[in-house]
């Protein structure tokens, strides 16, 4: 009997292995990691930082701009200071990530306020480094772009606070970033149809990030473009109806001539845009919603990527767009976004028995 107790101990015991990865406790299926770096990382988002560069790029070849090395500044500021962005966004909302997204006020908890102030300067500070090579008009974009990134979420201005200066805020991230790719070459315009046609459209997603915090931001008492509406149904259909006119603005642009019939090609995104907004018809919970928002992620991303190519129908659009979809696809992959898909807190707890 003690040689079989021995036995059954020894089986028990668990043995070190230095070629097997940690066993890291979770939060519902979503990992800790412990480190701080790592927490940042997921916490600035890196599948939005698409939003940025892909407007960056369309910008600067809009602009006749050529050179790889500019462009892999842009596109690294771009990335910075969305990832910036989210941090702050993530620390500012602690209250509506609560019941939104509460792994994510772990992970903030977990690095707390001087970890974050910390990430913030190395972020910020890395973007107006390298902003210095690429001009002073770039840089005066960059800074309009970098109180818009802490305002979008701080008070006392807390631009997400209010709805309508929400979606302005938020058009920022692709308007912004269009912006900059133009001011590289010299000069920027504000009345360039593809910039508007851009910012707009980003401005009518923002709408759609907001539908599954409808419940979390409701409770926390926070006005959104959803939250407005006394029944999450109505928030879906004003959503879906202003997703919509982006494509009269599109149609109107061409009509006067402002932009050349080849963008009609856009309204085929129209299709996939219809596709998107019966799932969001027909989603029962903030579950669902969410997985209808990274539907509506790639949507977003691709009518950018796609009016890149109608712009510019060259071989180095074309890897734009699959570097693009690489990216978003290898950042998901790996389950790198503090933004979870899977909400399993919300589902009701089975009583034992």
């Amino acid at each position: 009997m003690a040689v079989t107790v021995e036995h059954v101990a020894h089986r028990k015991k668990k043995q070190y292995d230095p070629m097997s990865p940690p066993q890291l406790p979770t939060f519902g299926t979503v990992p800790i990691l412990p480190h701080t770096f790592q927490i940042v990382l997921r916490l600035s988002r890196p599948r939005t930082w698409t939003f940025a560069a892909s407007s960056f790029i369309l910008g600067y070849t809009l602009a006749g701009g050529s050179s790889l090395f500019q462009l892999a500044l842009g596109l690294a500021v771009a990335g910075l200071v969305t990832a910036a962005t989210n941090v702050v966004n993530a620390f500012a909302d602690k209250k509506e990530d609560s019941v939104n997204q509460p792994s994510r006020v772990f992970w903030i908890e977990q690095i707390g306020l001087p970890g974050t102030i910390t990430s913030l300067l190395v972020l910020y500070g890395m973007a107006i480094a390298v902003s210095i090579l690429l001009g002073p008009l770039f840089m005066l974009v960059l800074a309009v772009g970098i109180f818009n990134s802490i305002f979008y979420s701080v008070r006392p201005l807390r631009f997400k606070a209010r709805p309508f200066a929400s979606l302005v805020s938020f058009s920022g991230a692709v308007g912004l970033a269009f912006l900059s790719g133009v001011s590289v070459m010299g000069s920027v315009n504000l009345l360039n149809p593809v910039f508007l046609l851009v910012t707009y459209f980003m401005f009518t997603y923002g709408t759609v990030k907001n539908l599954p915090d409808y419940s979390g931001d409701k409770k926390a008492g926070t006005r959104t473009s959803a939250t407005i509406f006394h029944s999450l149904g109505n928030a879906v259909r004003f959503s879906g109806i202003l997703l919509f006119t982006p494509y009269i603005l599109l149609t109107t642009f061409i009509a006067v001539g402002s932009l050349a019939p080849i963008y009609l090609a856009d309204l085929g995104m129209g299709l996939i845009f219809a596709l998107i907004f019966l799932q969001m018809l027909k989603a029962k919970s903030s579950q669902e919603l969410e997985k209808t928002h990274t539907f509506g992620f790639f949507y977003a991303i691709s009518f950018i990527l796609f009016t890149l190519v109608l712009a510019s129908p060259t071989l180095s659009s074309i890897i734009v767009i699959l570097s693009a979809y690489l990216w978003t696809l290898l950042v998901s992959r790996v389950s790198l976004d503090s933004r979870v898909e899977n909400r399993d807190w919300e589902k009701p707890r089975r009583k034992k028995t």
